[in-house]
């Protein structure tokens, strides 16, 4: 029988152990918390504000200050289905979509608090509520549905292609929507994040209305002028006005960019860092394009169906003498995607330059003249197209390069007239697939080089099917394997970067799509 005293003792030792344990419960939750600070802050976030339905916090730090950005390309129109990234740079600074992707390229939700599938091809999208468009009105199923409609069928739509897997779109209720596919497609949500949502009473796509931070207030050729929406669902960004400027003279922009005019300048040349960035009110910042720049060979013409004249060109280049082109803003390039894309083959071993291997190739195609090839490159391309033609013909070749207008190389890609081109490739969705699909299955629009293979069209219809991730990342692998390796369909030479300046006292973080969105800015 316990004694009093035992008593005592027993429910003090209960207490320490319930203490020990309170103790340890809010140590691991102080740790989770700062744990989820220090590296989940944008998925908390997305947690608060899509399941918990709060509203993010108010900036409280928001200004009467005006942000100028610079570029060197202006758009044609402000027409939201064109998906150049110069027009797309500015839209996103006026429209969302249904979900979005961040500085990394990683999905999160935006016009969409949550989707799923229903099956595997029936995908079901729940819209924010609350939302309003700059005009005032709120944000419905119906202006969705308008908005994929124009994606879709309107006659100049850059977007048809991209979103050719949707079968059909409906309304479930104002705030659902079930898109059906044609097939499994585990890219869609990646492919709708290209669709910019205006209300579907909008007539007038020179004067865009959406439902982003900041609303348009004038156009032209030069000019793209916003201001803060102050209806807008979100944290409300920090500039009050955005003045987006077109300045093609890359020296009136270093001028403007001096003289403190410009707050951000994208499109630097690299030859025009140094003076730049000589003062301390300037910082230069840097990323990877994603844009990986490559020779395609035309695998039906009567040069480049021998390998051994395919294999000569891949071994004939040092890749890192490229980088002297740009001052060090780029690196070598050993596949058709950049490394961080998805279908990236990390088992693909970089190309050693081999001179007298290459040397020994072309003796052994013709041992007695010169081969001659003639490569057809974009305006703008000139320096780089010199070097090209200077190290080939250092080799035993006769290389003509020709210089065309970016629509006459496209148009000699598309008809298949070209023996052998050089292109840039950006991997827009962060996905393999977008290059394969058109520029390397045999019925892609841009498969200028005529290639066939069975066994690659056959992974690439597969991988453009298959839900599941590590399968599908398998058939990218060996796909690209086979492009690179085995076939040579063409020679990855490097990855450039993009370059901005940033005036100091501006805090601006690079993105890895290239587009500058302005709420992001402070």
């Amino acid at each position: 029988m316990l004694k009093y005293t035992d008593k005592i003792n027993t429910k003090s030792g209960y207490m320490k152990i319930l203490l020990k344990i309170l103790f340890y419960l809010a140590l691991f939750s102080l740790l989770g918390f700062l744990l989820i600070q220090l590296f989940f802050v944008d998925e908390f976030n997305d947690f608060k504000q899509n399941v918990l339905h709060l509203s993010p916090p108010a900036k409280t730090d928001v200004s009467y200050k005006t942000l100028n950005i610079a570029y060197a390309f202006g758009p044609a129109s402000l027409e939201p289905t064109h998906f150049d990234s110069v027009t797309r740079g500015r839209l996103l600074n006026i429209y969302e979509a249904l979900v979005k992707t961040d500085k990394d390229l990683k999905i999160h939700p935006c016009l969409a608090v949550s989707w799923g599938r229903l099956n595997d091809t029936t995908w079901e999208f729940k819209l924010r509520p609350d939302v309003l468009f700059h005009d005032g009105s709120n944000l419905t199923a119906d202006d969705v549905l308008a908005s994929f409609d124009r994606a879709i069928n309107y006659q100049y739509s850059q977007l048809d292609d991209v979103l050719k897997s949707i079968k059909s779109i409906k309304k479930i209720d104002d705030l659902t929507i079930e898109i059906i596919t044609n097939y499994p497609d585990p890219l869609l949500v990646n492919r709708i994040s290209g669709v910019l949502i205006f209300p579907d009473t909008l007539k007038d796509f020179e004067k865009p209305v959406g439902t982003a931070p900041y609303e348009f207030f004038y156009f032209d050729n030069e000019l793209l002028q916003l201001e803060r929406f102050e209806g807008y669902w979100g944290a409300k960004p920090y500039y009050k006005q955005i003045v987006i400027k077109t300045i093609s003279n890359r020296f009136d922009r270093t001028e403007q960019f001096k003289k403190g005019q410009i707050d951000i300048l994208a499109n630097v040349p690299p030859s025009l860092i140094k003076e730049i960035s000589d003062s301390s009110s300037v910082t230069i910042s840097s990323l990877p394009s994603l844009e990986v720049n490559f020779l395609v060979f035309n695998m039906n013409s009567g040069l480049f169906k021998d390998k051994r004249l395919r294999k000569a060109i891949s071994l004939a280049f040092d890749k890192k003498e490229f980088i002297d082109f740009t001052l060090g803003y780029a690196q070598p390039a050993d596949q058709f995607v950049s490394n961080g894309i998805f279908g990236f083959n990390p088992e693909i071993k970089p190309v050693q330059q081999d001179i007298e291997e290459t040397k020994k190739l072309l003796r052994e195609y013709d041992p007695f003249k010169r081969v001659q090839i003639k490569i057809d490159m974009a305006e703008g391309t000139e320096i780089i197209g010199e070097y090209i033609k200077d190290h080939l013909n250092d080799l035993g070749m006769s290389v003509e390069i020709n210089i065309l207008p970016f629509e006459k190389l496209n148009e000699k890609i598309i008809t298949r007239s070209t023996d052998i081109y050089y292109l840039g490739w950006k991997s827009e969705i962060g996905d393999a697939s977008d290059f394969l699909e058109n520029a390397v299955h045999s019925q892609g629009r841009f498969n200028g080089g005529g290639y066939v293979n069975k066994k690659v069209d056959q992974l690439i219809e597969l991988s453009l099917r298959n839900l599941d991730p590590e399968k599908r990342l398998q058939q990218l692998h060996e796909i690209m394997k086979i492009i690179v390796e085995d076939d040579i369909v063409g020679v990855p030479l490097f990855e450039s970067s993009v370059i901005y300046g940033i005036k100091a006292g501006v805090s601006f973080k690079p993105r890895l799509d290239g587009n500058i969105i302005a709420a992001e800015i402070s």
